[in-house]
């Protein structure tokens, strides 16, 4: 081999471990957090008496009519720390985060490997989120609802 192709082969594996150390450091950080319970619940109503809104399971069958308040942040993804944990092998440890900004909820993709769907459309930067989206990971498909 050439000298040029070792060192390209060096960098390249150097590049691959501090990118897999950043993801363990990530999952760790997040795993630490403060749990949810111990924070002040959020009123039920935000801003114009508009209700709040929440996530219902739609898919799969089992899971169907499972319902997840909006009032804070949730995260969603396989780990036991997320607020909403999902058997799905298509779905990242830690994969979405649905939070508050201003009056808007929105969708937030968070580095997963298959990706975030909202009206099977891509999810590539933080989206916000109406009444009727179909948000899917994996092969769970959640609606959102007043």
């Amino acid at each position: 081999m050439s000298p040029q192709l070792v060192r390209l082969l060096t960098i390249l594996l150097l590049v691959l471990i501090h990118l897999f150390f950043f993801r363990v450091i990530r999952a760790v950080w997040v795993g630490v957090r403060p749990l949810r319970e111990n924070l002040p619940k959020r009123n039920r109503f935000v801003r114009n008496d508009r209700p709040a809104r929440v996530l219902v399971i739609r898919t799969p069958e089992t899971l169907s009519g499972q319902r997840h308040d909006l009032a804070s942040e949730l995260t969603i993804g396989r780990a036991a720390t997320c607020e909403i944990t999902i058997d799905d092998t298509y779905a990242s440890q830690i994969h979405a985060r649905v939070f508050r900004r201003d009056d808007d909820h929105v969708l937030e993709d968070l580095g997963s490997t298959n990706g975030t769907y909202l009206n099977r459309q891509k999810v590539s930067s933080a989206t916000n989120l109406q009444t009727g989206d179909h948000l899917q990971i994996g092969s769970t498909v959640f609606e959102v609802m007043s």
